[in-house]
């Protein structure tokens, strides 16, 4: 039915971005520590790689520091969790 392969499809979409944040954050964490600090979150505003995968993800990347004060739960870097919700 046309309403099972909607359904499908946006099952399909939902995986594929999970894996673009996933290749994103990887891409992120210099330290491999499983966390980014500000520092390794500031280097969107200089790679043009990293501005592709932000652009990919229909995400702005003109005010980082909002940006990661939104997603940090205080503790002055993102986890995997922290950056997915």
């Amino acid at each position: 039915s046309d309403e099972e392969l909607a359904f499908k499809q946006k099952e399909k979409d939902i995986a594929q971005y999970a894996r673009k944040v996933h290749k994103l954050f990887a891409h992120m964490d210099d330290s491999g520590d499983g966390a980014i600090n500000f520092e390794e979150f500031s280097k969107l505003v200089t790679s043009p790689k990293l501005k592709f995968w932000m652009s990919q993800l229909e995400l702005e990347y003109h005010d980082l520091l909002s940006l990661f004060e939104f997603l940090d739960n205080g503790d002055g870097s993102i986890t995997l969790q922290e950056f997915i919700e």
